[in-house]
């Protein structure tokens, strides 16, 4: 079983050769820890990175005695392939402790944006796994009302075979229904 640190290296890096001082997987792996330590800002990331010094940028792959600054993180998590990193992300956690059979439940959240208007909040569709307490997979939507497009999407990546799958009312749709039946799990709603 590979380490979250390993997986990490699967995301691809999308910065040119030219240039890149950091290993993605290192940037990746600094930020989650940062923010398991209650980071919540690019600032507070790179804050965390350096206070933690040579002997944690070390154990986190960096090569260089330095953690990367704001300036850089805000390139790589704005270029990131999110889709990417969440797939990885979710397969590994499901790897370490999604239970056999256990259900899970599907539903819209909209995370809030920052500076009002300026930068909007992201709509997602996520399953949520309630015993594990983990998110096995998410999706983005082009908004509240847009849901039910999404959600065929986010079941192709889902591990449904002996799960019951929850969801509101709005995904009682046959076709919904079909595709979770077809990948081995009921639905309830």
């Amino acid at each position: 079983m590979k380490t979250l640190r390993e997986v990490l290296d699967e995301v691809p890096d999308p910065r040119s050769r030219h240039g890149r001082r950091h290993p993605l997987g290192s940037i990746l792996a600094l930020a989650i820890c940062a923010m398991f330590c209650g980071a919540r800002s690019l600032y507070a990331i790179a804050q965390w990175g350096k206070d933690q010094g040579v002997p944690m940028a070390k154990r986190l792959g960096f090569q260089r005695k330095r953690t990367p600054d704001v300036s850089t993180l805000q390139r790589v998590f704005s270029r990131l392939d999110r889709e990417r990193f969440e797939l990885v992300l979710g397969e590994w956690l499901q790897e370490q402790g999604l239970k056999r059979g256990e259900a899970l439940a599907i539903d819209g959240k909209t995370l809030r944006g920052i500076h009002g208007e300026n930068l909007p909040g992201v709509h997602l569709l996520a399953a949520y796994a309630h015993q594990s307490g983990i998110v096995v997979g998410q999706k983005d939507t082009a908004g509240k009302g847009h849901e039910l497009s999404t959600m065929p999407l986010l079941l192709e990546q889902l591990p449904l075979a002996g799960r019951v799958v929850t969801a509101d009312a709005q995904f009682t749709h046959r076709q919904i229904c079909e595709k979770i039946v077809q990948k081995g799990g009921t639905t309830s709603w």
